[in-house]
């Protein structure tokens, strides 16, 4: 289990910040950046993730 950010992608309209993925009512959100904490994916979630970014154009970084 482990916990991501993101950020949409650089467009020269930035800086964008990057805020915590959480889990909300069986989706996948992007956090408040003040206050949320990431959530602790499972890798199905993980891999929901990822095609969720690059759909919408998001970079993710995993959080340690």
């Amino acid at each position: 289990m482990t916990r991501y950010q993101v950020k949409p992608r650089e467009d020269g309209n930035g800086p964008y910040r990057w805020s915590h993925v959480v889990k909300r009512n069986s989706a996948l959100r992007q956090g408040s950046i003040y206050r949320h904490l990431g959530d602790d994916l499972t890798g199905e979630d993980t891999v929901k993730l990822i095609t969720l970014c690059d759909k919408a154009g998001f970079d993710m970084r995993r959080v340690a």
